[in-house]
């Protein structure tokens, strides 16, 4: 969301970034503006805390604590959201599709709005799965009852969100809604994937628009010792931040891709990188890095499947290895393994062996899963990015 606040500022405009306070200082550091949303409800350190506390859960634990903290948020933008978009004096809103309150003000304050999918999308199609399974695609009639089923659990799990969300919305008059797809904008659905990567789907409005990923090199990056890579093919690994506590993860990259010809970089993605610097093999370990700068130069990744590191890593035709760990990322590892352009191993299957395996089999450069990784790249960098994101919203403005 921030690269297309960015670009829309680059061509003109205000952009003023709505939630609560912790996020504050990422948004104005990239140059937008930003309104602070619940500052009783959400002190600074909430939300931090609230992601450490989901780090820490698993399975339907973690949903039902995500779902929690879903409902709390939605609560504080649709009680707040109004009253600061009109002293912003906001013209369109770019809506989170994770964040459905966002729509219902744009609604209620009757603005043109964008959906925005910075996952995987949630419109619902019954041959689709729901993003929170590891199921792959199965046009089969077994496969649309599996699916359904699914659906129906998940419409169940989201059944508080709802409730916030039709309480304000009866105050407001507006129709009740039952399902994510009640939320979206009749406008225009931008998601930031190429059509290729998704599963097929036969029922997406025409509103709808696979642009692929959304950065831009602009911003300052983090400091990396550049002198310190030494030619041999880069293999980046990252797992994210929810998870980057999980020293586990790390030991078995290093011992996977030590004697390889290859030299593996690992982004810990927390401070605590002193406590990592004699893994096996040597590999460069830092704790934040530029990583759109060191995807543009690896071979390979090894990654949670995080919808950001996997769209750019294959942006640039970088296949990968996934080790999905949670909420959405073994459903979008299930994407990469229909595309061909990676391996994907569930934590379950994770070891020092297999993992070097896969990498063997993905690492070569005239491997099948570099030649669907630069397919994948070609479809990413022609499908608009982020200045077409922001063509879309300037439109949705002028409708």
């Amino acid at each position: 969301m921030a690269a297309v606040g960015r670009a829309l500022v680059r061509r003109g405009h205000r952009v003023t970034f709505f939630h609560v306070q912790d996020l504050q200082a990422s948004a104005t550091a990239q140059g937008l503006e930003f309104s602070p949303l619940g500052e009783r409800d959400f002190p600074l350190g909430a939300l931090p805390a609230s992601v450490k506390k989901l780090s820490e859960l698993t399975g339907r634990a973690s949903l039902k604590y995500a779902v929690s903290c879903a409902c709390r948020i939605s609560d504080v933008i649709l009680r707040d959201g109004p009253g600061a978009m009109r002293r912003a004096k906001v013209d369109v809103l770019l809506a989170d599709q994770n964040e459905p309150a966002g729509g219902t003000v744009a609604e209620h304050l009757k603005l043109p709005f964008v959906s925005v999918c910075t996952s995987l999308p949630l419109n619902h199609e019954v041959l689709v799965p729901p993003p929170f399974v590891p199921w792959s695609y199965t046009a089969s009639p077994l496969g649309a009852v599996r699916n359904a089923i699914a659906y129906t659990l998940f419409k169940r799990l989201i059944a508080p969100i709802n409730e916030t969300l039709n309480c304000y919305r009866r105050m407001w008059h507006l129709r009740p809604v039952r399902q994510p797809d009640d939320c979206f904008s009749p406008a225009a659905q931008i998601a930031q994937m190429p059509r290729e990567f998704d599963f097929p789907r036969r029922h997406l409005p025409g509103t709808f628009h696979y642009l692929g990923p959304w950065f831009d090199r602009a911003m300052p990056d983090s400091p990396f010792p550049f002198e310190k890579l030494d030619g041999r093919p880069l293999i980046y690994g990252s797992i994210g931040t929810l998870q980057s506590q999980n020293s586990h993860y790390f030991h078995i990259m290093a011992e996977a891709c030590a004697g390889l010809d290859a030299q593996l970089v690992l982004a810990l993605g927390h401070g605590q990188g002193e406590a990592l610097r004699d893994l096996p093999g040597q590999p460069l370990v830092v704790n934040f890095a530029p990583q759109i700068e060191l995807l543009s130069r690896a071979a390979m990744t090894i990654t949670h499947a995080g919808m950001n590191t996997m769209q750019q890593s294959l942006y640039f035709g970088v296949p990968a290895v996934a080790i999905p760990l949670a909420h959405d990322q073994p459903a979008i590892a299930a994407r990469l393994a229909r595309t061909g352009a990676g391996i994907v191993l569930p934590p379950k299957k994770l070891t020092v062996e297999s993992l070097r395996n896969a990498v063997r089999s993905v690492l070569p450069p005239d491997s099948r899963f570099r030649a669907e990784a630069r397919r994948l790249g070609q479809a990413s960098r022609a499908a608009g990015g982020v200045e077409r994101a922001a063509e879309i919203a300037e439109q949705a403005a002028r409708v």
